[in-house]
This record gives C-alpha cells, structure tokens and sequence, in this order.
C-alpha cells in the first residue's frame, strides 16, 4: 500500500483503515464456524475413502471378469484403468494444492477444541484456518484459480470422452452422474467468487469437495462401464432349436458328432427330440447325434423339438436341419493371429488336418523353431536373418493307421520385422498443445498401433528433450527412462503461445524385440 505523492495524509489514513477492516473481517469468522467448516472437510474425506474401497472392489470384479471372458471384458476394462487414470491426475493435483494452503498457511497443531472421527479424537487442525490472505493469493491474484477452472472443465471432458463409447447408457440422463464441474462463469468470476477473502480452511473444505467430485463420477462411471459387459447379449425370448456340432464338414472314414438342444429350455421336463424321423435319448434337455460317413457328399437331416406345455398338455413343435459335408481332407494350415510372422516374438500356429486326431497330426517349419504347445497348437520362432530369408513354409504331416505317414500340405508365411511404435507426449504426437495439458504430462510414452500381438510393449529408455521458446535461447536437455525430468517440468513451467517443444532421438525397448530408435519424433507448439 504505498502512500502516493498527492495528499499523503489522507492515503494514510484510507490504508490504516483498510488494515482495520482487513482484520475485522479476519475476527468475525468465530472459531465455531471454523471448526464447522474442518468437521464437513473431515466427512468429506471419510466419504472419500468409502468411495475409494468401492471403485477398488469394482475393479476387483474386472479382474475376475478378465480371467474368465477377456474377449467381452477388455474394451471396458481398457475404458475403466483410463478412467481412473484420470481420476488420479485430477485428485492428486487438487491433493498437492490442499498441502500448499496448508503449509502456507502455518502447518497444523494439535486439536484442543475438540470433534471426533471415526477411531476417537481428531488429532490436529489447521494454524491458519482463519488466514484470508493465502487463498486469495493463490486463486485470485494468483495462476491457480485459472489452473484448477481448467482442470476441472478438463476431466469432465475426458469423463464425457469415456461414457461416449458406452453404447448402453443414456449420455444425457447419465450426465448428472458426473458431478465434477465449475458453473458456467469466465475463469476470474469463478476463482473470485469461491477463493476472495475466504478462509483458509473453506478453501481446503471446496477442494475436498472438488476431490470428492472426482471419485464419485469416477466410481459412477467404472458401475457403468462393469453393468454394460454383456448389457448388449442377446436375450431370447422364444424358443430356439439349436444344432451344436464341432465341424460342419469331415473327412471319409471320421466320425461326425453333434449336440442338439433346445436354448433357454426346462430344466425340469425335457423336449422331445427327432433326427431324421428317429427319436433321440433326452438327457438335460439336449440329445446326442453320432454317426460314421463312408463316402462323400452332402448330408442333411430333419430335427424336431417338441415342447409341451405343462399347464396346458399343448404340444409345440420346432423344426430345424443338420446339415454337413462329407470329403477327403486337405490340409488346414492358418496363423491364428496374423497371416506373417514377426521376428523375435511367439507367433501363435495351428495345424489341422480334418479327418485326422490332432495327435495324429504334426508341423514342420522350414525355418526357424515350430515348438508345440498343445493339441493342433504351436509356437514358431524366427530368428533375424538380415534380410537373407524372407518366407518360411509350414507343413502339415499326418500318421496314417496302418504306420507310414503323409504330407498334407504346406502354408507359406511372409516374415516381417516388428514394427517401431509412436511416441506421444500425453494424448499428442504432434501439432498444438495448451498449456493445461502439458502440465499434465510427465512421461513420454510409445504406442504400437493397430498391431496384431495384444500385450507387446514398449518403453522408452532414453530421449532428447529441446524446449524452444518463442522468444529466449533454447533448453536442451537428455532424459534415461521416459520419466520428464525436473529440469524439463521446470522448463515447460510458464509455457507462453508460440513456445515449442521437440521430442527426439527416441529409444524404446521392447522384451524379445531389443531396443529400437524411433524414426519420427514430437513437434508441438503451445497454443
């Protein structure tokens, strides 16, 4: 508050009592509403900690999920970990601010006035949570208010970016699930009207709350994500006559074998069954089929399901057909993920031979290792030739019963390279960048995309990092692991618009794959 060159003594006289009013206002706010405020901050975190064990057991039931039906559960359970993902970014900036006022405002002492938590006494309070001063700083005069009205409009679009792939959700009646938000106000309005002159600990209490906004659409989204796994399956609501059978086709001299049921039947009364004009033993609701073909061609059999109604002694019929082929069997040779195979890695083979047990039946490579794993199944190892061998060649070969045994055939494959990932900084391979989303990012991170093996990763191992502002001598900085070292967070600290930063000379590890260099690198430039 400087004096001034014009009539000192009156601007003397305004500060003094501004001053005054300063701590009048400090005063009114008793000790009682202080404390009310830290007992609603401490039942807030108490809540918090219910909703954390919750969001734990959810993703406990995913993990049950995944080991039973990864192929139904991956995409929601992909959707869930980035959801809690940011989640934890969010909570933990809001945590790292709730310290700062905290401390800034003299520490914490132990309680005298009072209060309880679960387990007796609460322990300490806050020294300062009358301080007026901090919160004012930091949100209003200060980078923050803007920082934090960023972050929250930020992980509520990232929120909103998840449930936009839940397919069995009303977006708009879920959208009240998602309670993390600033009103609809400029970034000073909000900052003013929640930060201006208010207590230190009404400061925290808000923050909590912001916090508690953040686990809780969490956890609504993580149910949501855990109630739409299998939300999409079929649900019959008739009777369906339904024909299982391993193969539709086999070889002469093999036998064919299907299981016909009735889906959704009752267990407590059995359908009857006819194939082919012929009444089948019922056991569980389902009849056995078996016969052995001796010459080639179509087959085709009537079924017949018969219900009765037990109310009413009414028969229903279901009609349906069998249908299969009988032929000499070629060879079946099929890559089960990919048609190539990638140097370095477990490529998955089957071979089959119809006709034949897959005992019977055995791969040949013609380069590299074929390793079988089980029944029809194999692992093929192909080593880096440098470019010298380009194919190799998957044979079937079969023991025939009377001793001896027989090609039956052979598959060529196309052996390729592993290729390199794309490194990202966050969400960002290149292009403009905000300044909020940069304080976000602490890893330089590599993704292969759209490629067949799930689970190959790899991971950054060293980088070369250039911060160029747009105007200022460049920072150059190397970093091992793809952890931002201090030094770069410090450097992109005050990113200003125009500001560019340039990822290069990226390596990357990956296990069996070795360590790679990248041949592109990031360019962003802060917007």
């Amino acid at each position: 508050m400087a004096v001034g060159k014009t009539n000192p003594m009156r601007q003397q006289m305004i500060n003094m009592m501004y001053l005054v009013l300063t701590a009048l206002l400090a005063l009114n706010v008793s000790a009682e509403i202080l404390l009310a405020f830290q007992t609603v901050n401490e039942g807030m975190e108490k809540s918090i900690k219910l909703i954390d064990s919750k969001n734990e057991f959810t993703m406990k039931q995913f993990d049950k999920l995944m080991s039973t039906s990864a192929s139904t559960t991956q995409e929601y359970f992909d959707l869930a970990t980035k959801t809690n993902k940011i989640a934890d970014d969010s909570y933990d900036y809001l945590q790292n601010l709730i310290d700062k006022i905290i401390y800034g405002s003299g520490g914490r002492e132990a309680n005298t006035h009072g209060g309880h938590e679960e387990g007796g006494i609460v322990d300490s309070v806050m020294v300062g949570m009358s301080n007026i001063e901090i919160a004012e700083r930091f949100f209003v005069n200060g980078p923050k208010g803007e920082e934090l009205f960023n972050l929250i409009g930020e992980t509520r679009k990232d929120f909103f970016d998840v449930i936009d792939n839940i397919e069995t959700i009303d977006k708009d009646v879920f959208a009240s699930n998602i309670t993390i938000k600033a009103e609809s106000k400029t970034k000073g309005e909000w900052a003013i009207q929640n930060f201006h002159m208010v207590p230190a600990i009404a400061a925290v209490t808000l923050l909590t709350k912001i916090q508690q906004d953040v686990r809780t659409s969490q956890a609504n989204i993580i149910d949501a994500l855990i109630n739409a796994i299998g939300a999409e399956d079929v649900s019959f609501d008739q009777l369906i006559p339904v024909v299982l059978t391993e193969k539709s086709a086999v070889a002469v001299g093999e036998k064919y074998t299907a299981d016909v049921l009735l889906a959704a039947y009752d267990s407590k009364k059995d359908p009857e069954i006819f194939i082919g004009g012929n009444k089948m033993e019922v056991k569980n609701g389902k009849a056995h089929f078996e016969v052995t073909p001796n010459s080639q061609g179509p087959r085709e059999n009537e079924v017949k399901i018969v219900v009765t109604n037990k109310k009413t002694g009414e028969k229903k019929e279901y009609i349906s057909s069998m249908k299969y082929d009988v032929f000499n069997a070629p060879a079946i040779i099929s890559a089960t993920k990919m048609n190539v195979v990638y140097i370095g890695l477990d490529n998955p083979i089957s071979v089959s031979v119809p006709g034949f047990q897959p005992s019977q039946v055995s791969g040949r490579a013609s380069y590299g290792s074929l390793r079988k794993t089980s029944a029809g199944k194999y692992i093929l190892n192909v080593p880096d030739s440098r470019g010298r061998v380009h194919e190799v060649n998957i044979s079937a070969n079969v023991s025939l019963p009377g001793g001896g045994g027989r090609n039956m055939g052979k598959k060529n494959f196309r052996i390729k390279n592993v290729p390199k990932p794309t490194p990202y900084f966050g969400s960002k391979e290149s292009g403009e960048i905000s300044p909020g989303e940069i304080r976000m990012v602490n890893f330089i991170t590599v993704r292969l995309e759209d490629f067949a093996f799930e689970g190959l990763k790899y991971r950054v191992s060293k980088f070369r990092f250039v911060y160029q502002p747009r105007r200022g001598n460049a920072k150059l900085l190397n970093g091992n692991g793809a952890r931002l070292s201090s030094a770069m967070k410090q450097a992109l600290g005050s990113p200003q618009k125009g500001d560019r930063i340039i990822i290069d000379n990226i390596w990357a590890t990956a296990p069996k794959v070795g360590r790679k260099r990248l041949p592109t690198g990031i360019i962003l430039t802060v917007k």
